[in-house]
């Protein structure tokens, strides 16, 4: 798996995905920080956090959308295919390493905390309840797009439906507060619990709760599951 995570990141910045992918978050970021912190004259990180993740689940497609549709593409995945090593530690392998990347480009923001933390003082316990809450709510969209990416044949296709499935987890979970069904009593009920942005307000409030955070990691862990099925699949076919 440490191959797999190595070869992922080195791949990043090979090509200018990686760079792209941290110039544009540090500068939304920057953005951001500067329209919600400095001119409004405010310590409150949850505008900044809240905008980051939603800047996150449009262009994190960018980070998942080559891992397992450019081989397929080119045809390398047989090298995985054929390799001893399992294909669960190649999928957590690729995961681990978009994690990796995201991570890196969170540091970043830990400047704008070094700012504000000079200016006024600052909640540390919120300071990490709003970091924790990102990097669960990003593995869950790493997750996402990583299982997409195993489906598609390429990366704009795998970008462009990472992106649509992204856009339909936040409609479910918008309209599901309204939505009256009759004849279906549990289906609003239903759409709830797929709630990734009330979990992640939870937390980032600073109600740190096992459930939330067990939550966002079974979200990622039945995706990242449902990927080594998808390739399993597809390996059987290739015998």
């Amino acid at each position: 798996m440490r191959s797999v995570i190595q070869k992922e990141w080195r791949s990043y910045f090979a090509i200018p995905t990686g760079y792209v992918f941290i110039a544009i978050f540090w500068l939304l970021g920057a953005a951001f920080f500067l329209l919600y912190n400095i001119l409004a004259a405010s310590a409150d990180l949850s505008s900044l956090f809240g905008n980051l993740s939603y800047l996150f689940m449009l262009i994190g497609p960018l980070l998942t959308m080559r891992l397992f549709s450019e081989e397929r593409r080119q045809k390398t995945d047989q090298l995985y295919y054929c390799a001893p090593t399992a294909l669960t530690r190649v999928v957590l392998g690729k995961y681990l390493a978009a994690m990796g990347v995201l991570c890196a480009s969170l540091a970043g923001t830990g400047l704008y905390v070094l700012i504000l933390a000079l200016r006024v003082p600052l909640s540390w316990g919120m300071v990490l309840a709003h970091y924790l809450a990102f990097l669960l709510l990003g593995g869950c969209y790493v997750a996402v797009g990583l299982l997409v990416s195993s489906l598609a044949d390429s990366q704009i296709t795998a970008a462009i439906l990472t992106l649509a499935v992204n856009m339909l987890l936040q409609l479910i979970e918008m309209s599901s507060a309204t939505l009256v069904t009759p004849f279906l009593p549990f289906l609003p009920a239903l759409l709830r619990s797929v709630a990734l942005n009330r979990h992640y307000a939870q937390i980032a409030s600073g109600v740190v709760y096992p459930t939330d955070i067990g939550y966002f990691l079974l979200f990622s862990a039945l995706l990242l599951s449902a990927t080594v099925c998808v390739l399993t699949r597809r390996k059987c076919k290739r015998r």
